[in-house]
């Protein structure tokens, strides 16, 4: 099943997967869709498990690329449901010795968002990165700057946003009402692809193993990421090397730069694997993400906490 994950990745762009519409009256359709989700639910602990499943902790080491470099550290999930979420990377460029790492936080809180970027350490003078993510969309059309109100509805849309495909991959929950749309079909198996409209407006699709039931893949649309450095010496595998520092003004300028370029869009695909149960319920350990059909990130989940003691001030920014 592991190349059905793989080959399903880029089902709108590759013959190696067949993608069968199934004809049937609008009625049939939710009857097959409810079976769907009542066969996942009932593989994922049931239904009494899964509606008790409030929060969750997540924690592992990971591995991504960006901007055609990999970055490496760890990465701390948290989820209440039905609208908080916590996500804490501590990273650095993957092979670098003494280079600067980043720890990086976003949290979303209900109706209001925060993002907070710190930059440690580094090499000749301090070595800094900036980096702008999947949905860190800048001003339309290049003009001026949003509000800090409208910079948090973007940030708690996009947060939302991430929350939505973490539920349709752990607990088939979907952002809006799921719809059929049809059997994704490889050498390796089959999986039921269910679809359904993100607040971006953007499609949606789970895929579901026929055979297991589980969830393996939710794929969606994205702005690709962007990445800056600047100062110091990178010392890695090849020896030094890295951009040289920048002055102020060429530090502003390029910002401005990646402010003001529109994004490019992305087809990613998170695929789920590795299952085992924590506290009745059927968690993956591994997720992996691809970007239009490529390795982009891996992520393996170390350990679980499920319905934990979440303090107060998690989603308050310090």
């Amino acid at each position: 099943m592991r190349a059905l994950l793989i080959t399903a990745a880029a089902v709108m762009l590759a013959s190696t997967v067949q993608v069968d519409r199934i004809s049937m009256s609008p009625l049939q359709a939710q009857d097959r869709v409810a079976g769907v989700i009542a066969a996942a639910r009932k593989a994922l602990g049931g239904e009494e498990k899964v509606a008790a499943l409030k929060g969750l902790t997540a924690e592992g080491p990971f591995r991504r690329s960006m901007g055609g470099r990999d970055m490496e550290g760890t990465s701390t999930l948290t989820i209440v449901r039905p609208d908080k979420m916590r996500r804490v990377e501590e990273m650095a460029m993957g092979g670098m010795v003494g280079g600067p790492m980043i720890e990086r936080t976003s949290v979303l809180a209900g109706h209001t968002a925060w993002d907070d970027t710190a930059n440690r350490g580094g090499m000749g003078g301090g070595m800094q990165i900036v980096m702008r993510g999947p949905g860190d969309a800048p001003p339309p059309g290049g003009g001026p700057g949003p509000t800090p109100e409208q910079l948090n509805e973007v940030r708690v849309r996009r947060m939302r946003v991430q929350l939505q495909r973490l539920m349709a991959a752990l607990v088939v929950e979907g952002p809006q009402t799921w719809v059929d749309a049809g059997v994704a079909e490889s050498p390796d198996g089959k999986a039921d692809i269910l679809e359904a409209k993100e607040d971006t407006g953007r499609t949606l699709r789970l895929f579901i193993d026929q055979a297991t039931h589980l969830p393996v893949m939710v794929q969606y649309q994205d702005p690709k990421p962007m990445i800056m450095m600047q100062g110091g010496a990178v010392r890695g595998p090849g020896g030094p090397g890295g951009p040289p520092p920048m002055t102020a003004e060429e530090r502003e300028k390029r910002l401005e730069e990646m402010r003001r370029t529109p994004p490019q869009m992305g087809t990613y695909a998170m695929h789920l694997g590795d299952y085992k149960k924590v506290d009745g319920v059927m968690l993956p350990h591994k997720i992996d993400i691809s970007l239009d059909g490529e390795p982009n990130e891996e992520w393996t989940v170390e350990k679980y906490k499920v319905n934990p003691t979440i303090k107060a001030d998690t989603w308050e920014k310090k």
